[in-house]
């Protein structure tokens, strides 16, 4: 078997070495010589997998994205040519939720004042990602809801449909695929209307896709003055980045919330599987097999006090300035922004809390840090 695959999805020959012939593509699209042998075809966010692409590989029976959406693939050409499909859903929500954590917690150490439970948070979309990032703000003690219509068409009862309180909410904050049809459509779902409502005191995170919110709107919003905080990880139209607007945006990072190890390993295993039940080979390894071991020195619930010491631990391990610094170096280019996010962190790779031991003194501690995300551990009594 002839596997092609994108050379930045990580542990591949680890996981498929007794699979076939693994060759590996550098470029948003696989050359025409590797398409053209192709049995399987493993890819990122960053390939679009339409009807062209499948013209130029007819040897192709099995198709995988390494990430949680599927925008990228036309899955009704797959069908058509009974190509089997897997992704990989929920890999790297933990990863997204840290980020959106992080982001938080910078945000509210500019309010020292205060009061968790009155600062009210709209999370956008209830899948994986959305929850993770939920949980963890839940944990801090804030009022999350979940704006989720199509769930809540369905009867699903922890979400709700009213959008004018995501858009009176603190903090919104993005969790949707991007979706052009149907009856909720999600591109520009954040247009002018929307963007003008916005204020100062309120804080927009995107960690979805990049055409959920209009860029060009939110950036006439910004122009006006009195614009709410930003927080940006993806782009319309990205790699290409609308330049203007960077310098508006608060935390802006190169569509790299779901980079963590765990994240990008997690999405390597799930496809690497799917791929060798699709074949009818042996399941291979699981996370915990590939992933290397990462050691950091336990730490008492009462030393990450929420929510000072906890932000100042955490731009210790996952410091989002520093990839806001490199974003504003580099990034403006499209070259620029997929070097930085194709080569995040090679040499030092970003690693999820749950490697952090937090020994807790009380049931309410331990549920805290396991919301949170850590390896929360309850000392026995």
């Amino acid at each position: 078997m002839k596997i092609v695959a994108d050379q930045n999805i990580p542990a591949l020959s680890d996981l498929l070495s007794d699979a076939g012939t693994l060759s590996y593509f550098s470029e948003r699209i696989p050359p025409q010589k590797l398409l053209a042998e192709a049995d399987a075809l493993l890819v990122r966010s960053v390939t679009q997998v339409d009807r062209a692409l499948l013209e130029r590989a007819p040897k192709l029976k099995f198709v995988a994205s390494a990430t949680i959406g599927t925008e990228h693939i036309d899955i009704q050409a797959l069908k058509e040519r009974r190509i089997g499909f897997a992704h990989a859903p929920g890999a790297n929500a933990q990863s997204v939720g840290e980020y959106v954590l992080c982001a938080v917690l910078n945000w509210l150490s500019d309010k020292p004042q205060y009061v968790a439970d009155e600062i009210d948070v709209a999370i956008v979309g209830a899948g994986h990602t959305g929850k993770a990032a939920g949980k963890r703000l839940e944990a801090l003690g804030l009022n999350v809801h979940y704006y989720d219509p199509p769930l809540c068409k369905k009867g699903i009862k922890f979400v709700h449909d009213h959008w004018q309180r995501v858009l009176t909410a603190d903090i919104i904050s993005c969790h949707v695929p991007l979706t052009q049809n149907g009856d909720f459509p999600t591109r520009h779902l954040f247009e002018n209307t929307a963007l003008q409502s916005l204020h100062s005191q309120q804080l927009l995170i995107n960690a979805s896709r990049g055409a959920v919110i209009d860029n060009q709107a939110l950036l006439e919003r910004a122009e006006q003055g009195e614009r709410p905080s930003l927080v940006l990880d993806v782009w319309e139209n990205e790699p290409k980045v609308l330049s203007g607007l960077v310098p508006y945006v608060d935390i802006a990072t190169p569509h790299i919330a779901g980079h963590s190890l765990e994240g990008k390993v997690g999405g390597a295993v799930m496809i690497s599987n799917a791929l060798l039940e699709h074949f009818g080979r042996p399941f291979s390894k699981t996370l915990p097999d590939v992933l290397p071991a990462v050691v950091w020195n336990p730490r008492n619930a009462s030393e990450l006090d929420l929510p000072e010491n906890l932000n100042l631990w955490a731009k210790e391990h996952f410091d989002l300035f520093r990839d806001d610094e490199l974003f504003r170096q580099r990034a403006l280019t499209t070259d620029g922004f997929d070097s930085l996010r194709r080569n995040y962190r090679k040499e030092s790779p970003r690693r999820e809390f749950i490697n952090q031991v937090v020994t807790c003194h009380n049931r309410e501690q331990y549920i805290q840090f396991l919301q949170l995300g850590f390896d929360a551990r309850l000392l026995s009594k």
